[in-house]
């Protein structure tokens, strides 16, 4: 088995060789735009990921893992928002 480095396990070579250019000829902003919405693309992953645990907690009456998990959606929301605004 080959030895687990964080590039092998967050797959880097992989999710680095998926900013691929369509544009012809090639505008240098595409890459950003790529990016970006990638990132956006996996922070909505994440968000119903939490929403989903949310869900679960809720159903047990756990309402503490239930506030820190809602708080943690908000930071995660806090974030994409302020990605906007730069």
């Amino acid at each position: 088995m080959a030895e687990l480095t964080y590039g092998s396990y967050l797959k880097l070579d992989e999710l680095l060789s998926l900013q691929q250019r369509q544009s012809d000829p090639v505008e240098h902003d595409e890459l950003l735009f790529i990016i970006i919405h990638q990132i956006y693309e996996l922070w909505f992953k994440e968000v119903l990921h939490e929403l989903d645990y949310l869900d679960g907690l809720l159903a047990r009456n756990d309402g503490a893992r239930a506030r820190h998990t809602l708080k943690r959606i908000l930071t995660i929301l806090k974030v994409m928002v302020a990605q906007i605004d730069e």
